[in-house]
């Protein structure tokens, strides 16, 4: 997983945009919801913290709206859920209409803060292009294998998927919500995580920066033959996100970079590489260790650029381990 500072200025005018530009359309949908506890509870104060309070707050609005709003209540929710899981032929009756009932509401929020044929249509004014192209994600920022690039031009052709970590099938409230939506690669975000529950306690969040106990490492299986292993304390939230991302079994299509890097350890020496940074220097007094890395090795050597290219941070650990870093 790929951290995203939520103090880069980068960072705080995307979430700025995102906030002035959907709280307006939120507020006259709220606006026109017929009186009563679902129009009370959305105040305007309420939506602007929706949109943008910190992960680590945001399941709070969903509690409040179930404490909020009559006849809904937490323990018929939870039955809800389970009820939701079965096949309808599966359902007692009372399963069957607390569905119905529960559906109905969600829908209505779905209505509020609309993603699919609102923020994720490619006509409208503020769109999940514009917040992409802000943002600026090269990666997917959970597997860090596959560019997630952002064109606009001419027909805003391609952008990342906006995985929603709280899923917005059971928090239609956080659909819009900016801490909500990650940038990610379908894999991701519909093949491998899909309505996974996560939580702040048990996963890694990408907006909240942590010192994390991951490292890519290798076995040698055979002569030139190598399997990916990632090191990590268990139990840990380290540990319940690679399995919920299932990074391990997907690294495993990417053995021959092992094979690169070995092969590129041969071949370069630490020597190597400060001759390559004293020629680089003698050129341009201002080139960083992350360019000489980018161009020795394909790969960005800053936690902070990790993002920008597929697989750097899986190759820079490689690379410690082979004893290629230098600091």
């Amino acid at each position: 997983m790929i951290f995203l500072n939520p103090y880069d200025p980068k960072i705080i005018n995307a979430k700025k945009e995102h906030i002035d530009k959907l709280f307006p359309i939120v507020k006259a949908r709220v606006h026109n919801l017929p009186n009563g506890d679902l129009k009370s509870f959305l105040n305007e104060l309420r939506i602007r913290s929706i949109l943008s309070d910190l992960p680590d707050s945001l399941e709070t609005h969903h509690t409040d709206w179930l404490n909020s709003v009559n006849g809904i209540n937490f323990i018929e929710w939870q039955h809800y859920l389970v009820a939701k899981k079965r096949q309808a032929r599966y359902r007692s009756q009372n399963q069957n209409l607390l569905v119905i009932k529960y559906d109905l509401i969600l829908n209505q929020i779905r209505t509020i803060f609309m993603y699919e044929g609102g923020f994720e249509r490619k006509t409208s004014a503020y769109s999940t292009y514009d917040l992409a192209k802000n943002l600026n994600i090269n990666t997917c920022v959970y597997c860090n294998r596959i560019y997630t690039k952002t064109v606009i031009k001419p027909n805003k052709i391609t952008r990342p998927e906006f995985d929603h970590w709280y899923p917005k099938s059971i928090y239609p409230l956080l659909s819009l919500s900016f801490y909500n939506l990650i940038p990610s690669c379908h894999i991701c975000n519909s093949s491998v995580k899909s309505t996974t529950l996560m939580n702040t306690s048990d996963f890694l969040h990408p907006y909240i920066p942590e010192e994390i106990d991951l490292k890519f490492s290798y076995w040698i299986e055979s002569v030139n033959k190598y399997v990916f292993h990632i090191k990590r304390l268990f139990p840990s939230k380290e540990h319940n996100t690679i399995i919920a991302f299932k990074i391990e079994e997907i690294y495993e299509t990417h053995r021959d970079e092992i094979n690169d890097l070995v092969r590129l350890r041969k071949l370069y020496s630490i020597d190597y590489l400060l001759k390559l940074k004293g020629l680089l220097r003698s050129v341009d007094s201002n080139v960083s260790m992350d360019e000489i890395y980018r161009l020795a090795f394909g790969a960005h050597y800053d936690k902070e650029n990790f993002s920008k290219r597929p697989l750097s941070k899986m190759k820079r650990d490689i690379l410690e381990e082979l004893g290629m870093i230098l600091e």
